[in-house]
């Protein structure tokens, strides 16, 4: 059996994806994102702007990872994400409710690191 650990990172990175299916299915019908561009989203703007296949690979590295459990129902993660493309790190943190026995993200922030 997987760690909360485990299960939480592997969430994670499938949705750094963006396919519109993991959307769909791991994206809270109430789930609103700050977006480190300083934009606010929801499910429905994301699922308008993403595709079926996604982008085909994971262009983050995930360090820091944490899970916690904050009650029976809610998982709060935090991160930091390093883009390998042009080497930006981002502080994350997302809230994950249990709804119905699929975990689903229901906020997400990502915050630039600066040096």
């Amino acid at each position: 059996m997987k760690s909360l650990k485990e299960q939480f990172l592997q969430l994670e990175q499938q949705l750094m994806l963006y396919r519109k299916r993991d959307f769909t299915a791991y994206l809270s019908e109430d789930f609103k994102e700050f977006g480190s561009s300083g934009g606010i989203m929801d499910k429905k703007f994301l699922l308008e702007n993403v595709t079926e296949q996604g982008i085909n690979k994971i262009y983050y590295d995930v360090t820091d990872f944490e899970a916690l459990l904050l009650t029976d129902d809610i998982v709060q993660t935090r991160f930091i994400t390093i883009n390998l493309t042009n080497g930006k790190q981002q502080n994350r943190s997302s809230l994950w409710r249990n709804e119905n026995g699929t975990w689903r993200m229901f906020f997400h922030q990502g915050t630039p690191v600066t040096k």
